[in-house]
């Protein structure tokens, strides 16, 4: 799927992605955030950017923590939608409707303590590149968080995992939630992306040291801290 293609089908399904998110991990996201939100605001005021923000899920949870935070994402629908949610919860978030793939990015360099970028990495065409150039923004010391659907490694959990995440859910979703083709590409990204290693290759070949990793969701999930060294 071409990015203009997928630009779109975010922009449809901007209303409903997040009751796509809770069906997808049976309600686990609220945790995984908090895992994220907690390692990007290390101290209060920290200046954090939530890249690739969609509906702000990741980015209010880290303002709410006492982040100083940028929302940022290409669909204007998707920060339409955090905006409202900004706004009910009364908190200063900063918003900005740009492409973070783009050779130009509207930040100016070393300005953030944090970056984040939640279930993004699989959907860039040049992830090592688009997530090294998001490194510059980085202060020295800076983290990077990601988090990312892989496939599961082997083990029955994880059998069991991949089982009902590539068969059982793009049609509990077509269902549930109406929006199969969003789920399908999901799927798609995910398999193309691989597993937690090539994910990690992928940070580590952005010139960031890895600091932590994590594997959660029986396997689904890895979430991943990498540092701007001095």
């Amino acid at each position: 799927m071409r990015a203009e293609q997928a630009a779109q089908l975010f922009d449809a399904n901007a209303a409903r992605y997040d009751r796509v998110n809770t069906i997808v991990s049976l309600g686990l996201e609220r945790r995984w955030r908090r895992w994220v939100a907690t390692r990007a605001v290390a101290q209060p005021g920290a200046r954090v950017l939530d890249a690739f923000a969609g509906t702000g899920a990741i980015g209010l949870l880290a303002a709410r923590l006492g982040g100083d935070v940028t929302l940022a994402d290409t669909s204007e629908r998707m920060l339409a939608v955090a905006r409202r949610q900004v706004e009910l919860a009364g908190l200063p978030v900063r918003f900005a409707c740009t492409d973070l793939t783009a050779a130009q990015l509207p930040f100016a360099p070393a300005s953030f303590d944090a970056i984040t970028a939640v279930f993004a990495v699989r959907y860039l065409d040049t992830p090592t590149e688009t997530l090294a150039h998001l490194g510059t923004l980085l202060r020295p010391d800076g983290r990077l968080i990601v988090m990312e659907f892989v496939e599961p490694g082997r083990g029955l959990l994880h059998w069991g995992a991949g089982e009902y995440f590539f068969r059982i859910l793009p049609r509990v979703a077509s269902a549930i939630a109406g929006s199969r083709q969003l789920y399908d590409y999901l799927v798609d990204s995910t398999q193309r992306l691989g597993q937690a290693e090539d994910l990690d290759a992928i940070i580590t070949a952005t010139g960031l040291r890895l600091a932590e990793a994590k594997t959660m969701g029986f396997g689904l999930i890895r979430a991943v801290v990498a540092v701007r060294d001095s």
